[in-house]
């Protein structure tokens, strides 16, 4: 009876010391199933060459953990999310340099008339409004919209932890926690565009690849 009583005292003693550390690991994105790109450069592929992808910044960027299918996360509040347009539709250049001998260059934006995300206020009634992000396509429709709250909203944007990162907060901490829109999906879905991404976890670059919908 003893033993067993000991083998239950120390169980229960596992068990409350293994609540909150659980707890503690999936606020810091332990758990969650994307990592933020903060680790590593971002590209974009031309012709099989990887290019920085400057604006677009690796911090706001996110993917999945699991190598299958990975899908390609960014930040839905950002401007230059509009970036991610200009390369599915093609709209810039390259400029090749030797400075980084990891990349070939880096990419350089076209100037456009269109914008692809616009933040827009959406009255209720004289004096009360939501502000929200209407995305677009060339042909001006809209695609998508996201209420701006700054969380997930159940369809294309989710909250993801940037793991290693607080943020200031009600005089304390916490882990930095922001919307971030699946651009695989939306791309897939609503421009006909798969988005890929490849992983060079030697040399610690991420590049984005975006071709034509294959036919399914």
């Amino acid at each position: 009876m003893k033993f067993r009583l000991k083998i239950t005292i120390f169980a229960v003693i596992i068990g409350v010391l293994l609540i909150p550390a659980y707890f503690i690991l999936q606020t810091y994105g332990v758990f969650q199933k994307e990592k933020v790109l903060s680790d590593y450069a971002l590209a974009v592929d031309v012709n099989g060459k990887s290019y920085e992808a400057w604006p677009l910044i690796n911090s706001f960027a996110a993917m999945d953990k699991e190598e299958d299918n990975r899908q390609l996360y960014y930040r839905v509040d950002m401007n230059h999310i509009q970036y991610l347009f200009h390369i599915a539709y093609q709209e810039f250049d390259v400029l090749p340099s030797e400075d980084n001998p990891y990349l070939a260059g880096t990419v350089s934006y076209q100037s456009t008339e269109n914008e692809y995300v616009k933040s827009e206020k959406q009255y209720t009634n004289a004096k009360d409004f939501t502000t929200v992000l209407n995305f677009y396509n060339k042909d001006k429709e809209v695609i998508y919209t996201y209420q701006n709250t700054g969380k997930g909203d159940g369809q294309l944007v989710q909250s993801i932890i940037h793991q290693g990162m607080s943020r200031s907060s009600n005089g304390g901490s916490e882990a930095a926690r922001d919307p971030y829109i699946n651009v695989t999906a939306l791309f897939h879905d609503k421009l006909d565009i798969d988005v890929k991404l490849d992983v060079d976890e030697e040399h610690k670059v991420v590049t984005i690849r975006m071709n034509k919908a294959e036919a399914r």
